[in-house]
């Protein structure tokens, strides 16, 4: 699973998330600053990347838009510190992993709290995890 960190979130977690064997990279470092969400997610489709974002509902809407998607990563909690915002993304992989073999095609992943997640099929005919 190869990640796009959006430039809502810390670019640090592409960092780590590469130092914990997940390809990633953060949106302002691939000439996204400042982009929108329909272009992020393009990016991410184009290269299939997981968009990992607190753009929840914004996401899930792109996500229903289309037929086929590499999926997305939603942290629900707002104005999280770094280390926390780390510390969702490893329990969302670890589930990612766990429950969908690492892969979550046509899936939103919505992380609510510390250990709450909520995985979304969209859009919603497609195959389950």
């Amino acid at each position: 699973m190869q990640l796009l960190i959006d430039e809502n979130l810390s670019p640090r977690l592409a960092l780590w998330a590469c130092q914990l064997g997940y390809p990633a990279e953060a949106a302002v470092h691939v000439g996204l600053a400042g982009a929108s969400d329909d272009c992020v997610f393009s990016q991410a489709f184009n290269r299939d990347q997981v968009v990992v974002t607190v753009n929840v509902g914004d996401f899930m809407t792109l996500a229903a838009g289309i037929d086929l998607h590499p999926g997305v990563i939603a942290l629900r909690e707002a104005e999280l510190r770094t280390e926390q915002q780390w510390q969702r993304l490893k329990e969302a992989l670890a589930y990612a992993e766990q429950h969908c073999g690492g892969d979550l095609l046509n899936h939103v992943l919505e992380v609510q709290a510390e250990g709450l997640w909520i995985l979304h099929t969209i859009p919603a005919e497609e195959q389950g995890c």
